[in-house]
């Protein structure tokens, strides 16, 4: 069908209206500023609504300042409307991103995150509580051996202080040294436990982390009848993670794992990685009792879980933690026929 001018122009009329409306009744706050002209170009309703400030909302150096500035500083400007930011304004945070729009103009999408934080941060402390109930007893064991250990030693100079050689003193000060340095090592691996707001992305070497992972949490599993099987080539490539918050949505999936595979026989749980084009893939997949498929559509959603003790959080923070890192997480299972998780991680530049 052909349309002439005047049909071109009513439909371009209609489908201004309509961008304008929906502008106009969007819940998210709209900002638009002219760079060269210092000036506010546009905004809709909901930027007055979220910022309940009408002296911020008219002041284009405030705007610039509070939402603009640090993020034009950053060297990947450019991906900048990739990555969602957050600021304190007047008690309240706000999430906001940034995009160029042509050369002059700056575009802010801007949201109320105040209360959504605050959930967050409940959900994320109370997650933390039952991971840390979770590892105890493998923490109790792993300073409790050392411990005992230097204890010993340190008991065997005393009593032998006046005729021991001088082979003798430094056998024993160096077992003692190598029980302290055990110790060492377990208070910083502890450090990825503390709660934090911002993810601080490393380079690290999978199977590295792996096997620090590892340590802290096989001593349980073992004890429950689980065996870890791990196929990581030596010579993977590195990844670009925070070590605290891969920890932490591990030990999530972990902690899943070993509910699906209590009282089962032959219990195990393989971890396997590879690469994919610009990502590692992580697997980890249990032969555990399997997820119902109405429960797996729901997996991610607060508060949703079959535990009698869960409290349905723990895939929901695992979620946001890497999806901070800039990674996601799929999961696939059937009943009776064991879970696999897939993350996808960033390859190190």
């Amino acid at each position: 069908m052909v349309w002439d001018a005047a049909q071109q122009l009513d439909e371009g009329l209609k489908n201004t209206w309509g961008f304008a409306q929906l502008l106009e009744h969007i819940d998210i706050g709209i900002l638009v500023l002219d760079i060269e002209k210092r000036a506010i170009d546009y905004c809709n309703a909901a930027f007055f609504e979220v910022l309940q400030d009408d002296q911020l909302c008219r002041n284009y150096q405030g705007l610039y300042d509070l939402f603009v500035r640090n993020i034009e500083e950053l060297d990947d400007f450019e991906r900048a409307g990739h990555i969602s930011h957050q600021v304190t304004y007047q008690g309240r945070l706000f999430g906001h991103s940034v995009y160029q729009a042509a050369q002059r103009y700056r575009c802010v999408f801007i949201r109320d995150i105040t209360e959504k934080s605050r959930l967050e941060s409940i959900a994320q402390a109370a997650n933390a509580m039952d991971n840390i109930g979770f590892i105890f007893s493998g923490i109790r064991h792993e300073i409790g051996n050392p411990l005992n250990s230097l204890k010993m030693a340190l008991s065997v100079l005393k009593q032998n202080a006046p005729t021991a050689s001088p082979e003798m003193l430094t056998e024993y000060v160096e077992r003692g040294l190598a029980d302290i340095g055990r110790m060492e090592y377990l208070l910083k691996a502890l450090k990825t436990f503390s709660l934090y707001d911002n993810v601080e992305l490393k380079d690290w070497h999978l199977v590295e982390f792996m096997e620090k992972f590892i340590s802290l949490v096989e001593r349980d599993f073992h004890s429950y009848g689980i065996r870890i099987r791990t196929n990581i080539p030596l010579d993977i490539a590195r990844v670009r993670i925070d070590e605290r918050a891969l920890h932490q949505a591990l030990l999530n999936i972990f902690n899943n794992a070993a509910d699906a595979l209590k009282d089962r026989i032959g219990s195990e749980i393989a971890i396997s990685a590879e690469t994919r084009g610009k990502l590692v893939w992580l697997i980890i997949a249990d032969n555990g009792c399997g997820i119902y498929p109405e429960q797996l559509k729901h997996l991610f959603q607060p508060f949703n879980t079959s535990k009698v003790t869960g409290n349905g959080l723990g895939l929901v923070i695992t979620r946001k933690l890497l999806a901070m890192m800039n990674t996601d997480i799929d999961v696939a299972s059937q009943s009776g026929s064991g879970t696999q998780v897939t993350i996808r991680l960033p390859i190190a530049v």
